[in-house]
This record gives C-alpha cells, sequence and structure tokens, in this order.
C-alpha cells in the first residue's frame, strides 16, 4: 500500500529533477517500512500511543541526514504517513475481528 502511494506520489514528471523512484533516495525503505509497521501495531495493541510519537522522531532523527533533500523529505512524509494509516486499519481490522 505505502509502495502505491509512493508511486503515485513521484514527482518524476518533472524534468531534470532527481527521481524518487531512483535506488539512492532513501535506501531501505522497505525493511525499515515493515519494521514501522509492525512497531505501529504493536504500540496501538498495546496500548501506548505515545509511542507512536517516539517512533516517528527516532524514524526522522535515523534519516536526518539523508531528509535534506526536497524529493528525500517528500518521500519520507508521504512514505510514513502511507505506512502508518496502512499499520493503524490493520490493527482496526484486526481488532474488530477479535469481537
Amino acid at each position: 500500500m505505502a509502495t502505491a502511494v509512493l508511486r503515485a506520489a513521484d514527482p518524476d514528471r518533472v524534468p531534470g529533477r532527481r527521481r524518487a523512484s531512483d535506488p539512492e533516495v532513501l535506501r531501505g525503505g522497505a525493511w525499515i517500512g515493515v519494521l514501522e509497521r509492525t512497531a505501529i501495531a504493536v504500540t496501538v495493541l498495546a496500548g501506548f500511543a505515545e509511542g507512536l510519537a517516539v517512533l516517528i522522531a527516532v524514524k526522522g532523527l535515523g534519516r536526518f541526514n539523508e531528509l535534506k533533500a526536497p524529493v528525500a523529505s517528500e518521500r519520507f512524509i508521504i512514505g510514513t504517513l502511507a505506512s502508518g494509516l496502512w499499520a493503524l486499519a490493520c490493527v482496526g481490522v484486526a481488532q474488530l475481528l477479535s469481537v
């Protein structure tokens, strides 16, 4: 889901601009995304909503140097929001099914 949102928001149509789909833009995002969604689900299911703020802060600090590039910062924000919303939707479905 997050990958589809990132593809839709990709500013590749602008000529001469570094492409968000370039492999060097925020490398390792797929693994980070899996870990992020797992951590979001665990913190919400544990009732520790404050953990979401800690998670986003740690993720931002880990990518701080890479986020200076406009394409990378856009990709980071869009990917983080899409990934987080997907994780929350999955947690919501799991909670509905467990009732």
